[in-house]
């Protein structure tokens, strides 16, 4: 990292913002109703500061998912969308992708790794 690129790490989260706009999120743990208050606020913060064109969700170690996970995906990739940027998932676990199948939001999210069928 040089000295134009930012990091941040928090619990379940990391981020790193490079200077060529693109930020990458490193999720971790469980995704529910308990966790994704937090994750969201983190994640919130740096696209209200950054606008960043480019946003990758890395999903590999997340180890349980829900409705609640799903919604902080929706959310992100509405607010993202909403001014011209792009959101990808990378390694998306499993159980992961059969909620975002049976969502249909595979249909619509750019996703790449594991459970995706670009894998």
């Amino acid at each position: 990292m040089n000295g134009n690129e930012m990091a941040l790490n928090y619990k379940q989260v990391s981020v790193t913002l490079d200077e060529d706009g693109e930020c990458v999120c490193f999720l971790r743990g469980e995704l529910d109703h308990h966790s994704v208050k937090e994750i969201r606020e983190v994640i919130d913060g740096k696209l209200i500061d950054y606008r960043p064109t480019s946003v990758v969700f890395d999903l590999d170690e997340v180890t349980f998912t829900d409705s609640a996970g799903l919604g902080l995906v929706l959310g992100r990739y509405t607010r993202i969308s909403s001014y011209g940027g792009k959101l990808m998932l990378i390694n998306v676990p499993d159980d992961f992708m059969k909620i975002l199948r049976l969502s249909g939001a595979d249909r619509f999210l750019t996703i790449r790794g594991r459970g995706s069928k670009t894998a």
